[in-house]
């Protein structure tokens, strides 16, 4: 029993070993976004039409609008450079025009990254 519980700690010990111990991440700046800009000018404009109810047809119409919006929110696509690195001070200067780890999707012909789980497209 002792023994297995010995060569669990050293694995433990080794895994965490040989993991980088100052990693840094690629974070996603929604701002340099134009495709999440207009989705959240999207949003408050619906909640703007919410509150007016002027009859049938422009009911309709903020349905039709939404249904629009939320195909149009499925889809994210977002510039290579809206992504940025953050690390700690001495990987900034090495990091600083490198660009994030990025996936090819073959149905869509586009690479992409995963973000907070949501896929969001690059365009390169």
């Amino acid at each position: 029993m002792k023994k297995k519980l010995v060569v669990g700690l050293v694995g433990l010990c080794l895994a965490g070993m040989s993991a980088p111990a100052f990693a840094g991440q690629w974070n996603l700046n929604p701002r340099a976004c134009p495709d999440l800009r207009e989705d959240r000018a999207d949003r408050r404009e619906d909640r703007r039409d919410a509150r007016r109810n002027y009859g049938y047809r422009d009911r309709a119409e903020d349905r039709w609008d939404r249904r629009d919006n939320r195909r149009d929110e499925a889809v994210t696509i977002c510039p290579i450079s809206a992504f940025y690195y953050e690390g700690n001070r001495r990987e900034a200067r090495r990091y600083a025009k490198a660009r994030p780890p990025l996936a090819w999707d073959r149905r869509a012909r586009m690479y992409y990254r995963y973000n907070n789980g949501i896929k969001i497209y690059v365009r390169t």
